[in-house]
């Protein structure tokens, strides 16, 4: 994913909330990649705090949904 990426592309979660606390998380995905990122709080022009290939966060996913990671 390239760095100068900006937030087009981006898709905030039906989960986060719209209310004033501002609890956004959105994910843009390039190739193999998933960028993840904090809404309220953008990192130049784009969302990105955390860059990781897709497979290696659907397995940090599964950890979390089994309770292995709390």
């Amino acid at each position: 994913m390239k760095a100068d990426q900006v937030r087009t592309g981006w898709r905030k979660s039906s989960r986060s909330n719209g209310g004033s606390s501002g609890n956004c998380v959105a994910v843009a995905v390039h190739g193999g990649d998933v960028a993840v990122g904090d809404t309220k709080s953008p990192v130049a022009d784009t969302y990105a705090h955390l860059r990781v290939s897709a497979a290696d966060l659907g397995g940090l996913i599964s950890s979390i949904k089994s309770g292995e990671i709390a």
